[in-house]
């Protein structure tokens, strides 16, 4: 039987894309993930089969939650990818031998303890998660490179969804999903690209229709950010992807649409003006990025970037 391994996801959807392939690693490594996370993930998750057990970020509610798992699977193993030390704590409590990062003050109540890598990519560092805790475990690792796809599996119902959202809402054969805001502030400035409405024009003088199917919390910015685009109502995240993965292109900020396309390796663009590709940009062969650090795409650079992937 293959040790079970409680997995505490991080709680913001890119990152959780980001953990697919150190999931994937214990996997192929002869563990069991069994996942525990933010609601939203349990949908986005569950074509690659792994157990999922909801949590909703109250200390003792969640440790209640992880003791029972922890009676439940007899004395499971335990991986943590936030890097808290309240993630650390509740594993502790909950008497789950914990596998983590040694931060955030967290040494004396982790299991093992695996040293903080140099600054990389996120998906990277969590591969390395996943590669200490293997290692620590005594365990051989199936690989030790991380691969360069995130690797999401998609359900059946997950694509029969997608059908049914461009069925009912009659939308054209060629379309592109837009993004078009990102909540929070990134060292005091937004995260989107103002211009995104400059796009739905040219995209649909290339027969192509501009859909925004925002999350619904974000419907009404959504529309004021792009309003010449389709808008759609709110769908799941699994649907949300396998209509990524048929989409002419998907157009996103640096944001956890970015990395839902990019976990099935759509056609992507990425726009980035804020943060660094080398730590959160897509994990995607298929991704282009215009932006940097500091400073926005200009309209031009997009139109041209859209043409580039449309047109491959």
């Amino acid at each position: 039987m293959k040790p079970v391994v409680i997995c505490r996801l991080p709680n913001h959807i890119g990152d959780c894309c980001m953990t697919l392939p150190a999931l994937l690693l214990l996997e192929a490594s002869g563990f069991e993930p069994y996942l525990v996370g933010k609601r939203f993930a349990e949908n986005l998750m569950k074509g690659m089969g792994w157990k999922f057990a909801s949590i909703e970020g109250r200390l003792f509610k969640d440790m209640s939650a992880l003791s029972a798992l922890a009676q439940q699977e007899k004395n499971p193993l335990g991986l943590l990818f936030p890097n808290s030390f309240k993630s650390a704590l509740q594993f502790k409590l909950a008497g789950i031998r914990a596998a983590g990062l040694n931060t955030d003050g967290r040494s004396l109540i982790l299991d093992k303890k695996i040293p903080e890598p140099p600054k990389m990519h996120e998906v990277e560092r969590f591969f390395q998660v996943a590669l200490g805790a293997i290692k620590a475990w005594g365990k051989e690792p199936a690989f030790t490179q991380c691969p360069k796809e995130l690797g999401l599996r998609l359900m059946a119902d997950h694509v029969a969804d997608a059908k049914a959202v461009l069925e009912q809402h009659q939308v054209p054969e060629k379309f592109a999903l837009l993004a078009p805001i990102t909540k929070g502030i990134h060292n005091g400035q937004i995260k989107h690209w103002k211009d995104i409405n400059e796009v739905c024009k040219p995209l649909r003088d290339m027969g192509i229709e501009p859909l925004v199917l925002p999350a619904p919390d974000e419907i009404d910015a959504a529309k004021a950010a792009c309003p010449d685009a389709t808008h759609l109502p709110p769908t799941k995240l699994g649907a949300y992807a396998a209509l990524c993965q048929q989409a002419q292109i998907v157009i996103a900020n640096d944001s956890g649409i970015s990395h839902i396309a990019a976990s099935v390796g759509a056609k992507q663009l990425t726009l980035i003006g804020v943060t660094r590709t080398d730590r959160t940009g897509p994990w995607n062969p298929k991704a282009l990025t215009r932006g940097e650090e500091g400073r926005w795409p200009t309209v031009d650079e997009v139109l041209k970037a859209i043409d580039e992937i449309v047109n491959k």
